[in-house]
Order: C-alpha cells, then structure tokens, then sequence
C-alpha cells in the first residue's frame, strides 16, 4: 500500500455518500458562540463584548505557566512580553511578525484544557497585534482536538479590507457615518441591514492595455469562495508545522501541496478557456511580468503595491533571484537524477521510495517536514518574494506594505499567482514523467464495464451573494455593532444542480471506487485536443465508493454529494443567532464533520450562451478494503481513502485507447451559460 495516499484533504476521496452531520449539545454551543465572538471586531476590544475585558485582567501568563504543556514556546512568549511585541494597528509583514504569530499558535495549542485555551485568547485579543492575533488564533481552532469541528467566522468577513475593493469599504465607512444614501437599507425587528454593490476590479480597469484578459477573471480569481477554500487547505497543513510533532498525517502533506496547486491552476485555466484566453504563461525572471493593479487598500490606509505594464523585477533582488535559482537547479537535479540528499548526506531515491513524491513535495515547498532545507531552501517563499517585489523599509517591519502575493488572503487575486505556481507544478509534472506508464493491468477492472454515462444539463450563472463587511468598520458601542449590520453584495458564479448518470455492467459483487473529472476538448484555438496530452488540465469533480453487483448498475450521483466541495458558509450573523438561540432551549443546532471544501458553486467552468464543449472522464477501479486507510482530517472531516496516488489515473499520461480499458469513459459535455431571467426557461 502506498503510504503517500494515506491523506488526501482538498482533493481526496471519501466513501461516505452524505457528509455526517451532528446535533451540538451544550458544551459545543458554548464553545461555538465563544470562540466567534473573539473574531469580532478584534481592532476594538473594549467596545464589542467588552464584559471580556474584565476576563482578560484577570489573566496572566506567568501565574498559568503551568497550564501549558510547550513550555518553550510559553517562555519565548513571556520574553516577546517583556522586550515588546509587535504593536497594534500594524498590518501583518515581515519576518518578525510572522515568527510571532507561529509562538502564539504555539502558546494557544499547547493549553492543557479549553479554559485555558479560552481564556489566553481573551488576554491576546486585548493585548496582542489584531492580525497576529487572527492568524494565529484561527489555525489554533483548527488543530486543537478539543475545537473539533468548531467554525471560525470566515477570512472575507474577519477581514473584508483582503476581498473588497477600496470603494467597497470607503461606501462601508459612510454607513458608519450615518450616509447612508448609496445602500440599499432594510429594517428587520430592530437591526438595520445595508447593502453595498461591490464590483469586481474588472470594473476598473477593463481597458487598460495589457491586463484586460486577466481582468475577465477576476470574478473567479477575487470572489470569496476560492481563497477561503485556499486558507482552510493550506492552514490544515501551515508550513512551518512539523508533522511528527503535531501529529499529521506526515506521508501526504508534500504531495497534497503540489496537488492542491495542479488542481486549482486546471479549474484556472478552464475558466481562461471559457473566456477565450489562453493557458497561463510560465513565470521568468528575466522577462517582464504580467501587470497588476490591486483596488485594494490594508487596515491602515495603505494601498497595496502595483505591478505597471512591462514591470520587470528589479536589480537590488539579485540575492533573492540567485537563491531562487539554485533551488530551482537543485530540484531539477534531484528529480532528474532520482535522488535528493537529507542534511546528513544521504541519498534517497524519490522513484523507489514509498513516499518520493511526498519527500520531493516537501522540499518544493520548503515546509517542516524537508529533509534539508538548508540545501533545497523555500522555493515557494522565494518565488513570491521575488514576484510580489515588496517594498522594503530597512529600519522597522512595521513599516512594509505587503503586496498580494504576500498574504494568504488575497494570494489568488494576482494573477501572477497562477504563473508562478505553473512553474512550480511543473516539479510535479516532471516527476510523473520520470515514471513509467501505467500498464494495461494497473488500468484495468476485469469484469468490470462502463456502458453509459450521461449528465444533465449543465447551465452556469450569476447570482447575488451577501457577505457581512462589519468588521471593516468600526462602532462606538457593542448595541450599535449589534444593530446594524453592513453587507457587501457581488455576483458570483453559480450553476444548476446537476448529477451523474453511470451504467456499469460487473460479472460479480464488488466494490468499486468512480472517479470524475473534466477538461478541454477543444485549446484556445478552437483545435480539439487529445486526453494523452491534456490530462494534466482535467479537474477531479469527485470520487466515491460504490457496491456493484452482478449484472447492470444504474448509479446517480448528483453535484453537491461531491466529497471536495461544500455550500455557500452561513453568515456570521445568522450562524451567531442559531447558536445563540439552540443555547436558549430553540432550535437545535447541527453541524457538519467537513467544515471546509472547494466551493461548490465554482466546481465548473463558465458556460457560453451559445455552449461550450469539455470532455467527462470517467473511471471506475476496484476499491481494496484491505488497502483502505480512515483517516480524520481537521478541515475535511472522516474519510476513508484507497492506496493509489493522488489524480489516479490522469496523473499519467494514458498510452492506450479507451476502448482497450472497459471500466474508463470519456464523453462530450456542454455547459451553457445564461442570465438569471433566463433560467427558468430552461428544462434542466
């Protein structure tokens, strides 16, 4: 059994057809509605909920030492305390914040119990930097075992400056202000809701030579759901988290990284093909890069930097652009040679090991778990450095204005982003291509054969979505931050509910594991294009585990049972009030075991309104209970995954004709697109 199969988080497969679902008893309620108030407007303290303030008095760390089990890590702290810590108000940068926000995890996840846990989280919202205290408090609800399952508001309301453009949250400000003539206002009971239209930033600048193509994606790349989804996958695995330490699935997490990072630049580029735009360019530092104009501004004011029309990078990186270069040409070598070197000097063979590409994945992206990162460095952190160009005060970090390719949050917004992350997939591509193809029996299900496949109807759209932005803003009383809320509204893609109809003839009882994907039949230029060369750019739709029997199989599987994607979040303000109300003795309150997933409403590429063809591939392989690990992740829930390597069977270039394999399918899709008046006159 491969171990490296043993975790797959964003896009992994699951057995169970229906995620589990649980009703919270009090001690969960409790936590629940605790933990999201200490999101909220984190920038005043003494305002929102400020019954916490009396709480965080009365704490302090060096009477409640003992309450830690990492005494390094609270010791370090107490030092941090006592030498100074970053200030408030400053925006999250450099190194030093960062290294601060890591000891503060640390601090909150080695708290021996939740009340302590709890109450350090009330001391650091009073006392520590807003966005330090963010990060570090939202990954530590992830990864304690004891926050299981608890929902963190998400990054778009926590932090709206990162997903709305400046006009967005100056129109927010003046709602605060009392002008509210720009807003759509409705009262419900007693709290006034505002609704400001937020455009994409193609509305700005559309016509500016040069970055009209990225621009007509923008709707994809700066909606909210794609970076939360981002934020949850790569919090499940922060790369300065050792695996072994903290208990991780520590055979996965370099090759779920690299992709992670395929998959997300195949949905991208779909999404280019159905706008006409070609597949992404690989990123050069020699040649000039794709502009950029960010309409975004941080917390203090400060507007992100711009990347002009023919920006090349500049000389005074020549440090960062050799140290980027190395580590590209010791990659390089390692996956042409089949051997990387640990820190003692030991050769490993990344072909014939276990976990090779898990190893290779590590050091790519230069995460805790690299064998030698001293030699193989952080080829994804240089990467962004050296493209996102910071500008750099040489006295203080707190002075640095991070670009986007800097923060997590707003990563995907740059389009340089899906360049960059091209050329490091191409490791991963490389690899695949060392290997041998699959053969003919490691393809094969006898006995088994898809006779048909169809789908319905696929029809994409826009519809409005309504995201809380009150945190943008701030209040001068907990009555008024509870009595009038402030919503940014936008268009974002969407598409009909739609399922899978699949005719499998088996000559036994057996289970089986059916994998969906999709890709371009046609490039750019209107060519059709074979799988055998295209089947990096397919997008696995789903995966799940089946039970045929002798003879036919009629099996349906609609769109939103897909293991990797979930609904739209609830909003904090509606989520709040059921919690709050199950507590009272209302409603009872249930919750999911996956929290997080790529979202559902994105999981297909726009259509056209005159349609647009993609190619179904279907497989279906024998699923081995005996080679089946359960594994349970803190962001995707409890999942039962099977031993072959992630992308099976496309992660290979496939030599034969699909006639020869009977358990494979490809098909013909059209996806239409339509306006929102239209969709009721379609029979879907």
């Amino acid at each position: 059994m491969k171990a490296i199969a043993l975790f797959l988080a964003a896009v992994c497969l699951a057995q169970a057809t229906q995620v589990p679902v649980h009703t919270a008893d009090k001690t969960y309620l409790v936590k629940q509605k605790n933990i999201y108030e200490l999101f909220w407007h984190v920038d005043q303290p003494t305002v929102y909920h400020p019954e916490l303030y009396q709480k965080a008095r009365y704490f302090n760390f060096e009477d409640n030492v003992a309450s830690f089990n990492d005494q390094v890590a609270v010791t370090e702290f107490l030092q941090r305390l006592k030498h100074g810590i970053i200030p408030r108000g400053v925006v999250f940068s450099g190194p030093q914040h960062f290294h601060e926000a890591v000891n503060l995890f640390h601090v909150f996840h080695s708290a021996k119990d939740f009340d302590t846990f709890y109450n350090a989280a009330v001391w650091a919202r009073f006392n520590v930097n807003e966005y330090v205290y963010i990060y570090a408090l939202s990954v530590a609800v992830l990864h304690r075992p004891d926050t299981k399952h608890i929902r963190v508001p998400p990054a778009y309301e926590v932090l709206p400056y990162y997903f709305f453009n400046e006009e967005v949250i100056h129109q927010a400000h003046h709602i605060a202000l009392g002008n509210t003539q720009n807003a759509v206002k409705k009262t419900v009971g007693s709290v006034d809701y505002y609704y400001i239209p937020a455009n994409y930033s193609d509305w700005y600048i559309v016509h500016d030579h040069g970055v009209s193509d990225y621009h007509k994606l923008s709707f994809f790349t700066e909606g909210v759901g794609l970076p939360s989804f981002y934020i949850a996958s790569i919090h499940a695995f922060p790369h300065w988290l050792n695996s072994v330490k903290h208990n991780l699935p520590q055979f996965v997490r370099g090759e779920l990284y690299l992709y992670l990072h395929q998959q997300i630049l195949a949905r991208y580029n779909l999404e280019r093909l159905s706008h006409n735009v070609g597949e992404v360019d690989y990123v050069d530092v020699n040649r000039p890069v794709v502009p950029y104009y960010p309409t975004l501004q941080h917390p203090n004011g400060a507007s992100f930097p711009q990347r002009p029309v023919g920006f090349k990078i500049p000389v005074h990186m020549h440090e960062d652009i050799q140290a980027l270069q190395d580590a590209h040409v010791r990659i390089s070598d390692a996956i042409a040679s089949g051997h990387i070197v640990d820190a003692n000097g030991n050769p490993i063979d990344i072909y014939k090991t276990v976990d090779g590409l898990n190893q290779l994945g590590n050091i790519i992206q230069g995460n805790a778990d690299s064998v030698n990162p001293g030699y193989y460095g952080h080829l994804d952190v240089l990467y962004r450095k050296v493209f996102g160009v910071t500008p750099v005060h040489h006295t203080t970090s707190n002075h640095v204005v991070p670009s986007a390719l800097d923060l997590l949050s707003t990563r995907l917004r740059d389009p340089l982003f899906y360049g960059i992350y091209k050329n490091i997939v191409s490791y991963w591509t490389k690899y695949k291509q060392h290997l041998p193809k699959y053969t003919h029996e490691e393809l094969v299900f006898p006995g088994v054969h898809v006779e048909s496949v169809t789908v319905d109807k696929l029809v994409t759209f826009f519809d409005h979505f309504d995201s809380l932005i009150n945190n943008a803003v701030s209040v001068s009383s907990h009555k008024e931050a509870q009595s009038t809320v402030i919503k940014a509204r936008q268009n974002r893609l969407n598409h009909k509910p739609f399922s899978f109809h699949i005719t499998v003839h088996s000559d036994k009882n057996v289970k089986a594991i059916v994998r969906v994907f999709i890709g371009p039949k046609y490039n750019v230029h209107g060519h059709e294009v074979d799988i055998s060369e295209t089947h990096h750019h397919f997008l696995e739709l789903d995966q799940w585990v089946v039970d045929l029997v002798s003879g036919t199989n009629k099996i349906e599987r609609s769109s939103h049972e897909s293991v990797y994607v979930t609904p739209d979040e609830v909003p904090s303000d509606v989520l709040y009030k059921k919690v709050v109300k199950a507590l009272e003795g209302g409603e009872a309150f249930t919750y999911p075991e996956q929290l997080y997933g790529f979202p559902d409403r994105l999981i297909i590429p726009r259509g056209k309104k005159e349609g647009l063809q993609f190619k179904l591939f279907v497989a279906v392989s024998h699923f081995d209970e005996t080679a089946a690990v359960h594994v349970d992740s803190p962001v995707w829930g409890s999942n039962v995954v099977d031993a072959r390597s992630l992308g099976y069977p496309l992660d290979r270039p496939i030599p034969f004709n699909f006639t020869e394999v009977p358990n494979f399918h490809i098909r013909d899709v059209v996806i239409t697109h339509k306006q929102v008046d239209d969709l009721n006159q379609i029979n879907v």
